[in-house]
């Protein structure tokens, strides 16, 4: 096995779980979002600058700092929009919308990179992208029919953005290690959130959720250490193996998200937030097999 596979597969899978609790906070804690969105970038802030005082580096240009900064400023406004649409939406439908990014990767990754895939791979990238858009299949809340809801667009500005910040990083692998990629993105993560939502009422709900002993552990997990071994998993990733091939492995994440979900929902169903049932069911399931079969060919030489 290629030895980017296994940390493009484990990253997916980690998030997956940051998902699923974070869908909990949002709709049955009901933690302000403003709120939740300065705590994620408090804490990917954190963790970047004590990455960083412990691996600063030498010889760094302001460009490749900048960069840097850049991968999680691009991140930041698309993780804005997906934790809007995670407030709102089911998971499973939520994240594979989101992966419509490896498509973008792909398109880009050639001129940029210079990177070619062979026809099977092709064929990776566009079954990932069907499966995000099949998730975005649903009955509408207002005129109650069946079919694509346009809120779902959101996530394409998302996915455009999350694409940007993965080509950005294969740029800048050979001039920064591994870490000191993942702490630039942390503060410029940092930068965005909180130039956005650093208010008073804000910083209020934020205070107020973490005097809660019983909700505040489950944010500390989601939006702790756990994102940022996710990153690290996916920059290491990048920096090994063809990033149009990375971007669509990693799109196994809505095949984590189903599962677990599915898994959830018969043991812990209190703890899930999701329809599971009839259409919903049937949609959710043909995405994620959609999205398996495109980790299969894209794992092909």
């Amino acid at each position: 096995m290629n030895d980017w596979i296994l940390p493009a597969l484990l990253s997916p899978m980690l998030f997956a779980v940051v998902t699923l609790i974070d869908k909990r906070i949002l709709s049955e804690f009901r933690i302000p979002l403003p709120s939740f969105n300065l705590f994620v970038g408090a804490s990917q802030g954190a963790i970047g600058t004590i990455v960083l005082l412990t691996a600063p580096g030498e010889g760094l240009t302001a460009l490749t700092v900048v960069s840097a900064l850049g991968i999680g400023v691009m991140q930041g406004i698309g993780l804005t929009f997906m934790f809007w649409m995670l407030k709102r939406e089911d998971p499973s439908r939520v994240i594979p919308a989101m992966q419509t990014s490896p498509i973008f990767v792909a398109l880009l990754a050639w001129p940029i990179f210079g990177e070619s895939l062979s026809g099977y791979q092709w064929l990776a990238v566009v079954l990932a992208v069907s499966g995000g858009m099949l998730a975005s299949l649903g009955t509408s809340g207002t005129t109650g029919s069946y079919g694509f809801r346009p809120v779902y667009l959101v996530l394409l500005i998302s996915a455009l953005l999350m694409a940007g910040s993965q080509l950005l990083t294969k740029s800048i692998t050979d001039d920064l290690a591994t870490q000191q990629i993942v702490g630039f993105r942390g503060i410029g993560l940092f930068i965005v959130m909180w130039t956005i939502f650093a208010r008073r009422s804000s910083l209020l709900g934020l205070r107020i959720f973490l005097s809660k002993p019983r909700q505040a552990p489950w944010l500390l997990l989601s939006e702790g250490a756990m994102p940022f071994a996710g990153h690290l998993l996916i920059t290491t990733a990048i920096g090994r193996g063809p990033v149009g091939l990375v971007a669509a492995v990693s799109g196994s994440r809505p095949i984590f998200v189903f599962s677990l979900s599915y898994i959830g929902s018969r043991l812990a169903p209190s703890y899930i937030f999701e329809k599971l049932t009839g259409r919903d069911l049937a949609t959710k399931l043909a995405s994620a097999v959609l999205v398996v079969t495109a980790i299969a060919l894209a794992s092909t030489v």
